[in-house]
């Protein structure tokens, strides 16, 4: 273990002066830690997508370590589970689509994603990628009027070959289009790849659960088509030059809506002074991933989320273990959260039900990340946006690592995990997140993968530290006198002044 290398010290930083080497007396082993992540991303739980039993039984597992280490349910509630309520909607079981001369087989060349109306027929507008953004100043739309026409997009933002892209920018485009008036978008799913085409359909058929209390009735329909080859797309591209029609007619069986509960799981670790137990660090992780699908070969089924969100939830077990234990000055809130993959929805409903006062938690200690490309580091994302950054270098220091901002901006990463809920409330919250020091190729050959299982290539050693990292870090903040906040002129200062009153 780490701690047989590192002499016992005293940290000195702008919050406490900490003993490490009582610090050290119960952290996490190799063994606990792997033991839960084999677990988690285990075949047996499928997994995890919320709303399946194998997410279920995800929330059991927890809950129930939970209950060995002593963690106590939190007041008000009758257990650990927070049930969250979600509407699904199903896919269409029939459908036929026909796009000028060619007719497109339901399932085989397009699936639905949102269904309004049973039969749509007229000419469509094809308006290119369908992206409109004020920062950059595009507009596809630009010079057209879609008020109650369908509307037909390519798929991707510029190059419809960068599939991840492709997808992120999915949702924003249907709201687009809904914006604009439209009463339906195609989009025209481009790239040749048989495995992205088969996640396309699976989502599809699995459906998209929503927050129950924010389901509306859909306002449009809403289509992906298979175009291989791009036949269509530069068909349409030719007779929108030429200003030619582009004749649309649609039939769709009218799906229903499923209800289903999926669970936030939590619990609470009293802190042990009486002047600072009645603050709380939250400490935040997403258990949940995304499901089945199916690999070229046809032989793996089961996204394991190894390390998204394995990881974090591993630190999160691990943390109430070592606290119930030895618990520090501040109180700590344990959340577990479900839904995070679909749209930060476990969290969302957290933030608008809280168990604790939003002005009683002085810190979000969030953990989560698409996985590792270097074992040296521990990325902060949001590293250098409180006044926590220098316990977050010590803690991973005494761990042989280097914590790191985040090397990758462009992603938004940090507005990507449940902790951006918080974080809008006003309470600091950063994540903490495996190393990384580009978001390469090595990152994305797990990142929502098949591939991404605790296995052989799996570094458990350094998971370990990962953990223990985590643990050192919400110590130092649980039991620093002085409260972190966030730097000034943060995006975020306003909202924590109006939450603490500025303190």
């Amino acid at each position: 273990m780490i701690r047989q290398h590192i002499a016992p010290r005293l940290i000195l930083c702008a919050f406490a002066v900490i003993n490490i080497q009582s610090i050290f007396a119960q952290t996490a082993t190799e063994a606990e830690c792997k033991a839960h992540l084999q677990f988690l991303a285990s075949d047996k739980l499928m997994g995890r997508m919320t709303g399946t039993p194998g997410n279920d039984e995800a929330a059991r597992y927890i809950a129930e370590q939970f209950r060995l280490n002593n963690v106590a349910v939190p007041q008000g509630m009758k257990s650990y589970f927070q049930p969250v309520t979600f509407a699904k909607q199903q896919s269409a079981k029939t459908g036929r689509l026909i796009i000028g001369a060619d007719t497109l087989a339901f399932e085989r060349r397009f699936v639905s994603a949102m269904v309004k109306n049973a039969t749509l027929s007229g000419n469509a507008v094809f308006v290119g990628y369908g992206i409109v953004d004020s920062a950059t100043k595009r507009d596809d739309y630009a010079g057209l009027d879609v008020q109650g026409k369908i509307v037909i997009v390519q798929f991707g933002e510029n190059d419809s070959s960068d599939i991840r892209k492709g997808f992120r920018a999915l949702f924003r485009k249907q709201a687009i289009a809904q914006s604009k008036g439209a009463v339906a978008l195609i989009e025209l799913f481009t790239p040749e790849n048989p495995v992205a085409w088969g996640n396309v359909t699976g989502n599809a058929k699995e459906g998209r659960p929503e927050l129950a209390a924010e389901v509306k009735t859909p306002t449009m329909n809403w289509l992906i088509a298979y175009d291989g080859g791009k036949k269509i797309t530069t068909q349409l591209a030719a007779q929108t030059a030429q200003k030619r029609p582009i004749p649309v007619s649609m039939t769709l069986e009218m799906p229903k809506t499923d209800t289903l509960i999926s669970n936030n799981v939590l619990g609470v670790i009293k802190g042990t002074d009486p002047a600072l137990n009645q603050e709380y660090v939250l400490l935040s992780a997403h258990y949940d991933h995304i499901g089945t699908g199916k690999s070229a070969d046809g032989k793996d089924t089961v996204y394991n989320g190894a390390r998204d969100n394995g990881m974090g939830t591993t630190a999160l077990l691990a943390a109430a273990k070592y606290f119930a234990a030895k618990p520090p000055k501040r109180s700590l809130l344990l959340l577990a959260c479900t839904a995070e993959e679909i749209g930060l929805l476990g969290s969302k409903f957290y933030a608008a039900n809280p168990v604790v006062p939003h002005k009683n938690v002085v810190f979000n200690m969030n953990t989560d990340g698409a996985g590792y490309n270097d074992t040296t580091l521990i990325t902060i994302i949001g590293y250098d946006r409180t006044t926590a950054q220098p316990l977050f270098d010590e803690a991973a220091k005494a761990h042989g690592l280097k914590a790191g901002n985040d090397p990758a901006p462009e992603q938004n990463l940090f507005d990507r995990s449940d902790n951006v809920h918080f974080a809008k409330l006003g309470i600091p919250a950063p994540t903490v997140s495996a190393g990384f020091k580009a978001f390469d190729a090595e990152i994305f050959k797990y990142y929502h993968q098949l591939a991404d299982e605790a296995g052989e290539d799996f570094n458990f050693r350094y998971l370990t530290r990962y953990v223990n990292t985590f643990l050192m870090a919400t110590r130092m903040v649980a039991d620093a006198k002085d409260r972190p906040r966030w730097k000034a002129g943060d995006k975020y200062e306003a909202a924590f002044n109006a939450l603490y009153g500025g303190r």
